[in-house]
């Protein structure tokens, strides 16, 4: 018991001036790494030997953390960045557990802490190496600006710098620039890249090697228009399945005009289906099939349409162009140029047969005789030519006609 007073003393002390005690202890464990998420929290491990009589102090250099003897906390001389934020396993100190629990983590807890744990009988010192990270949340966006197509990647909160990557068809993209949006830790940054082929498909990759997460996000334009009726249907699978389980997942579907966009519809796993416009309807046939059904399309609803499905790691847009829709002036006008042309195609016919006849008439009185010999003239076939003076008109070369006249 004397020697654990000591003990108490000579830590005591070293609280108040600063000096370092590495040579009390028996031994030096090596250095364990432990990665913490920032604004969250983490735990630091320590273990010691079992036994009553616990002695447990963190140090990060010279700030003392948090102080454990005599069966209860002491805080008195910890740094005040700490305060309310260091917590102890009190239930499970006597059995070894020396482990300190850091809530709220901010960029200056990172660094090595020094763990002294001490008993009757046996010493230790653990150092632990804090490194923190932030992959908050990354989002793609598609869209058209002055006749340009462009994707963009954003991610929020990241820390430290992220990697990014494009590729087109798998194939890595080398122009791709990475552009910081705030500089304050944690840090937004985003990444463009202008579609410069609407039939490939893009992809893009965010890394954070500290945390070892990474997001990925496809782009890709689908043709697929199905057409039931005075119905389309624009397709939107989701190809990755394995993100179906995840609660957080949703979908969008809009509208892209020129700089803006119209959410038409959307979808979340606690929220269910929702449409902001009832002439468009779900599909819901597999659990894995967002396309979304228009009934009745007229020219207003012409345009690009894309579908959004997002989750914690992984986005995928797909985008569709619908141009078939139109207007009752345009069908008419299509009715109206048929009809003219049938007309003018008639009253060229009339016109070259009226012709014919004024002309047999002028060349000689029209008898019998005179009747048989012009339909002579004038019967003729698919694989008959025109003969004497029907070879003044080439025009009646290029059909098939039985005329009597």
């Amino acid at each position: 018991m004397k020697s654990q007073l000591l003990l108490y003393f000579l830590i005591l002390a070293a609280l108040s001036d600063g000096m370092t005690f590495h040579h009390f202890y028996k031994s030096i464990l090596p250095l364990t790494t432990v990665t913490g998420r920032l604004g969250e929290n983490v735990i630091l491990p320590c273990k010691g030997e079992k036994g009553p009589n616990v002695l447990i102090h963190w140090k990060k250099k010279e700030r003392n953390i948090h102080s454990y003897y005599n069966e209860k906390d002491h805080l008195e001389l910890q740094d005040p960045t700490y305060t309310n934020r260091t917590f102890l396993f009190l239930n499970e100190i006597n059995d070894g557990n020396a482990s300190l629990t850091l809530k709220n983590l901010n960029l200056g807890d990172e660094g090595v802490y020094t763990c002294y744990v001490a008993t009757d009988n046996n010493s230790q010192q653990v150092e632990v190496k804090l490194q923190l990270g932030a992959f908050t949340r990354a989002v793609m966006e598609y869209g058209k600006q002055n006749g340009d197509t462009y994707l963009i990647c954003y991610l929020f909160g990241a820390y430290p710098f992220p990697n990014i990557m494009w590729t087109e068809n798998n194939a890595t993209k080398q122009e791709s620039k990475i552009e910081e949006i705030s500089s304050q830790p944690p840090i937004s940054v985003k990444s463009q890249l202008n579609v410069t082929d609407s039939n490939s498909s893009y992809q893009c990759i965010i890394e954070n090697l500290v945390l070892n997460q990474r997001w990925i996000g496809t782009w890709k334009a689908d043709t697929s228009l199905k057409t039931h009726g005075e119905e389309i249907s624009f397709p939107c699978k989701l190809k990755n399945e394995d993100i179906l389980p995840e609660k957080n997942i949703y979908v969008i579907w809009s509208r892209v005009e020129n700089t803006s966009s119209t959410i038409l519809a959307s979808f979340s796993n606690n929220s269910g289906r929702m449409v902001n416009d009832n002439r468009f309807s779900w599909t819901t046939s597999e659990r894995n099939d967002f396309s979304l059904t228009l009934k009745s399309p007229t020219p207003t609803d012409n345009g690009e349409y894309l579908c959004n499905i997002s989750s914690l790691g992984y986005t995928q847009l797909t985008v569709t162009q619908f141009l078939g829709a139109e207007s009752y002036q345009e069908r008419s006008s299509r009715l109206i140029i048929l009809i003219t042309s049938v007309v003018i195609a008639l009253i060229v016919i009339i016109v070259i047969v009226v012709k014919y006849r004024k002309k047999c008439r002028q060349n000689g009185p029209d008898t019998d005789d005179a009747r048989s010999k012009r339909g002579q003239i004038f019967s003729f076939h698919s694989n008959s030519k025109f003969q004497g003076s029907v070879k003044e008109f080439p025009f009646l070369q290029q059909h098939s006609w039985n005329l009597s006249i």
